[in-house]
């Protein structure tokens, strides 16, 4: 493996995967001082912050969006409609992979508009044959 292609995957692994430099030297087999020139030669914590940031923005949007269908389907089972099912499982796609969910982290939100816990598990149980 060449310098260039160390360089290159050193940046891969601080900036995108978040790997500590020391870490990062274990696996490519580089020096602390190596990684610590190209970390600020290369601006290696700006390209780190500015990824983070636009995780966050998409992550905000993608929240967003799971938020409206959610008042979509509650709105539909207030009015005793049917709620077409590719709503759900797109619902359900999108709640599986927000950090916030994963992380359990509560986002404030309007009780009268939105579903409960108890909803999701019927919800699931009877489009996707899911029983927890």
């Amino acid at each position: 493996m060449t310098k260039l292609d160390k360089l290159k995957q050193a940046e891969h692994l601080y900036v995108y995967d978040k790997q500590p430099l020391d870490v990062i030297g274990a696996k490519l087999d580089l020096s602390r001082r190596t990684l610590f020139y190209w970390k600020k030669e290369y601006e290696w914590d700006k390209k780190r912050f500015e990824k983070g940031r636009e995780l966050e923005l998409f992550n905000r949007e993608l929240m967003k969006f799971a938020q409206k269908i959610m008042d979509k389907i509650s709105n539909d089972i207030d009015n005793n409609q049917q709620t077409p099912q590719a709503e759900m499982y797109s619902l359900m796609n999108i709640l599986k992979n927000l950090p916030q969910v994963k992380q359990q982290t509560t986002v404030p939100i309007q009780k009268q508009k939105t579903l409960s816990p108890e909803h999701f598990k019927q919800i699931e149980k009877e489009l996707f044959g899911i029983d927890f």
